[in-house]
């Protein structure tokens, strides 16, 4: 599988690996990044079936490089992971998501990770990276946050423009809603204008996503949960499964996605 580099700015380069929707026609799918600081680089996830992301960073950086996980699905802890650990990097992710990232990758090894955990810095010298949790989509979802270049890295953990809390190996809205309003609370500080996300699947938003995407989030998950904003009915197949859900669409998000039996 191929995948392609897009350099954002000096500092941050992101990896497209394409997914083979309909027979025949790819499109851009899922995203892992490479920001760099003054000492150490680090990588944010690691694509679904792409191998070689480890060489293709390297022909960027020879900087030490760390991986950091925003969760344990197989779209963001694939194939590349075992080229990283061989490499001699650590590969950060919280393990309460081992057991997931197992049942969709039989082969993965617990020996590849190095816990990680809320609070978590990572010091990349002119750069500090922020661990903030707040399961929901799973368990052990995370963001990165550089507070003071005002850059978040967000893998699936609110979405990328669509946002998937339908499937049923998330958590219920109400146990990701106190999780929620504690991130928003840690970015409070920051202009919404001015924090840039960088999510899992970037090509899902039509414009960049800023700060205003998770006040976004706030305000309908709270509607949501006070039965103010229910959506509208959606459905579709899944791993052989029939999922009936619900879909409202505001502000930034293109497609907020929940299971109303599951609030």
């Amino acid at each position: 599988m191929s995948f392609t580099m897009t350099k954002i700015s000096d500092t941050i380069y992101q990896f497209n690996e394409p997914k083979e929707f309909q027979p025949g026609v790819w499109a851009p799918y899922v995203d892992a990044y490479l920001y760099l600081g003054s000492e150490r680089a680090a990588v944010i996830d690691a694509l679904e079936v792409s191998t070689g992301l480890y060489q293709a960073m390297r022909e960027i950086t020879d900087l030490p490089m760390d991986v950091l996980i925003t969760h344990g699905h197989l779209d963001h802890a694939g194939a590349a992971i075992p080229e990283f650990y061989a490499a001699g990097c650590k590969i950060y992710m919280d393990p309460v998501d081992i057991d997931l990232l197992k049942s969709m990758i039989p082969e993965t090894k617990e020996e590849w990770f190095t816990p990680l955990h809320d609070g978590d810095v990572f010091d990349l010298g002119d750069k500090k990276l922020e661990t903030i949790a707040c399961p929901g989509h799973s368990e052990g979802c995370v963001v990165f946050l550089d507070r003071e270049n005002k850059v978040m890295f967000s893998g699936d953990t609110i979405g990328s423009g669509a946002f998937w809390m339908q499937i049923p190996i998330a958590l219920p809205l109400g146990q990701f809603w106190p999780h929620l309003q504690r991130l928003a609370e840690k970015v409070s500080d920051i202009p919404a204008d001015e924090l840039m996300l960088y999510p899992g699947h970037r090509v899902q938003s039509p414009v960049q996503l800023t700060g205003q995407y998770i006040k976004d989030c706030v305000d309908i998950t709270g509607a949501i949960m006070r039965g103010e904003r229910p959506g509208t009915d959606a459905e579709m197949d899944m791993l052989g499964k029939h999922i009936v859900y619900k879909e409202v669409k505001q502000g930034m998000y293109q497609s907020y996605c929940y299971d109303p039996e599951r609030l």
